[in-house]
């Protein structure tokens, strides 16, 4: 099992005071478009986010445990020496993606990262 580090890079600055966050990479994944190399990481601590759920201002309270990150920049990958641009995605308790060729759609793209490993 891989630890790692997962920093705010850009893209949603009220998502920044959430970050840093630590985890165990606990599964790849490939999404419904052929994208592989999704890391589902169990976070040391969950968070929790405001989801934006309706039209006007209806939000709910969601408790985050997991993130699914992939790599942003070709020819890098998570876990490598080189820390790594990454896309965030929320994952909420319970909403674990279930095999591969999951539904990216399903889960929120919350900002971006950058993603260093860590020793174990």
């Amino acid at each position: 099992m891989k630890r790692v580090r997962i920093e705010y890079f850009d893209q949603n600055e009220s998502f920044r005071s959430s970050l840093p966050r630590s985890g165990t990479i606990v599964r790849m994944f490939q999404d419904l478009s052929g994208n592989r190399d999704w890391a589902l990481v169990y976070l040391d601590e969950p968070l929790e986010w405001q989801l934006k759920v309706g039209e006007p201002f209806q939000f709910r309270l969601a408790c985050i445990d997991h993130f699914l990150i992939k790599s942003r920049w070709q020819d890098h990958r998570i876990g490598d020496a080189a820390p790594t641009s990454v896309f965030i995605l929320l994952v909420e308790k319970g909403e674990l993606p279930q095999t591969d060729n999951f539904d990216v759609r399903k889960y929120v793209h919350v900002a971006w990262g950058m993603c260093s490993s860590e020793p174990l």
